[in-house]
């Protein structure tokens, strides 16, 4: 049955987890339920704890039993990979972990308590790769990248050190821990080996290409940064789209201008957007549909599990917001539009 399977063990984990993932009209369903009878629905899912009623002295935060779903499953799936996969996998929780770091370098900026930063962070259990007590007790946003030397977090360390010295701000600070972290992902990738490695390909070319035409436009002309700015901020990698495209791209005068100019197969998929927002959810909704073909088609066991935490990192965020627009009392017309950009109920389509 599973012939020409890699690691089968795995392959096998991946295919019964992926029941719980949110199929078309679960967050529909989810929308319009009410608050007091989500849990059977989220408890199919396996997001019950999103709304579980806890007695612990100091209950967790709803971002915080979120992230512990999230990672509580990646665990499972690293466990059975290989070496270079499953450091792979690790590399891509530090994404999860940025939160922290960013947490913790505004808070030495703005001169914050130690214990008032300490309460913002998340737990990220058998994946903390920070040294929190040192860097909380940092004297200034210079010795917390300096703290972050013989982490997993160097390489990003060393880009945000040059940004501090230029005097630039917070927005530049954020931009460079991001683009390191998608320039590394995209490093690890290339020397991946992989029995799809179409399937790989095309699934990182969906995240890393996505990642760049969402920061170019919104940097361009949202923020109104200038060309050579705004290249400087994108990922230093392209699969689709390539350095030469994205200089290009920079040096134009508006955003359906530069829609209009993307090679395929990015300028089929985004003809006809008008914003930034509409772009991202394009992109997000087309990097799902290449994903949820991996976990059907390919054989190779760890591309689906990278597949796999794709589609629910996504769907656990969705949920988390679907809980707290319930409990904040906000209609469910307004929950629709904010969560799927849609203001009218219609079935998310397949992939």
């Amino acid at each position: 049955m599973l012939r020409g399977i890699t690691r089968p063990y795995l392959y096998t984990r991946v295919t019964l987890m992926s029941r719980q993932l949110a199929g078309p009209g679960a967050v529909e369903k989810a929308i319009e339920t009410p608050l007091d009878e989500l849990a059977p629905l989220l408890a199919a899912l396996g997001a019950e704890s999103l709304v579980a009623n806890t007695s612990e002295e100091m209950p967790r935060s709803m971002e915080q039993r979120r992230l512990s779903i999230l990672l509580n499953e990646i665990l499972v799936l690293a466990r059975p990979c290989i070496k270079q996969h499953r450091e792979f996998l690790l590399y891509w929780t530090h994404a999860l972990e940025l939160f922290n770091l960013k947490a913790i370098l505004r808070g030495r900026i703005a001169g914050a308590p130690a214990g008032a930063i300490r309460d913002e962070l998340l737990d990220m259990g058998p994946f903390a790769a920070l040294p929190l007590d040192a860097l909380l007790r940092a004297d200034s946003a210079a010795e917390v990248l300096n703290l972050l030397e013989p982490t997993p977090f160097a390489e990003i360390a060393t880009q945000a050190r040059r940004v501090l010295e230029q005097g630039r701000d917070l927005f530049f600070l954020d931009t460079s821990f991001d683009r390191r972290f998608y320039g590394g992902l995209a490093k690890r990738a290339a020397v991946l080996e992989t029995k799809d490695p179409v399937s790989f390909r095309r699934l990182m070319a969906s995240i890393v290409d996505g990642t760049n035409i969402v920061w170019l436009l919104r940097y361009r002309f949202v923020y109104g940064l200038p060309p050579a700015e705004t290249y400087y901020l994108l990922v230093p990698a392209g699969y689709d789209l390539a350095s030469r495209h994205l200089k290009r791209l920079t040096a134009l005068a508006s955003l359906p201008e530069a829609i209009a100019s993307l090679p395929r197969p990015l300028g089929p998929l985004l003809r006809g957007a008008e914003t930034v927002e509409d772009v991202a959810r394009r992109l997000d909704a087309n990097t799902r549909a290449i994903a949820r073909r991996v976990i059907r088609a390919s054989e190779s066991s760890f591309i689906r599990a990278f597949a796999y935490v794709l589609l629910r990192a996504g769907d656990l965020m969705v949920l988390r917001g679907v809980v707290k627009a319930k409990q904040l009392g906000l209609p469910d017309d307004l929950a629709r539009t904010a969560l799927t950009g849609r203001g009218a109920t219609r079935e998310e389509t397949h992939a």
